[in-house]
């Protein structure tokens, strides 16, 4: 699949930033950061493609956070209310390239992520390629928006299950 031909769904999440959260100078601490994407994303994963903790384990793959990269744009405060986005910026072979950024509430850049996830096979616990079907479930296929019951819109619908997803 050429995720270049898509349009990636993008998912938001909005969190509150906690007193235990911060450094001596009330800043979000530095490992906070990688907590706050990876927490956004299972979060967003699970209201928008289904895949709760207790679905997981019953997919027959594995996906794990290979590498992220932070830049520290600005700081954040305590109190503070961020909201954090990602999509599926493209897929290569084994390895999903997520970019993930964070905001205030006035839509300022207060952080940016790049997240690489990568798929494991449950069957033979390798690495593998992203199948197709489970690429297309972060991509909106090319169709008709005016008309959102035209054969193959995808969009980020938490109500919606995915009757043609079957574990690999």
């Amino acid at each position: 699949m050429s995720s270049e031909a898509k349009r990636p769904i993008i998912y938001e999440t909005t969190h509150q930033v906690a007193f235990s959260e911060l450094d001596p100078f009330q800043h979000l601490s530095t490992g906070n950061y990688a907590r706050y994407f990876t927490d956004h994303r299972m979060e967003a994963l699970a209201t928008n493609v289904g895949w709760t903790l207790a679905k997981l384990g019953t997919l027959g793959f594995m996906t794990w956070v290979r590498r992220l990269e932070i830049d520290f744009i600005r700081p954040v405060g305590g109190d503070q209310a961020v909201t954090v986005t990602s999509f599926v910026r493209e897929f290569r072979g084994r390895d999903a390239h997520i970019e993930c950024t964070m905001t205030d509430a006035a839509g300022t850049t207060l952080s940016t992520c790049v997240m690489v996830v990568a798929y494991v096979d449950g069957a033979t616990r390798r690495a593998a390629d992203w199948p197709d079907e489970l690429q297309a479930l972060f991509f909106e296929a090319f169709a008709d928006r005016s008309d959102p019951d035209a054969e193959g819109v995808r969009t980020a619908d938490p109500t919606r299950e995915d009757p043609d997803v079957r574990p690999t």
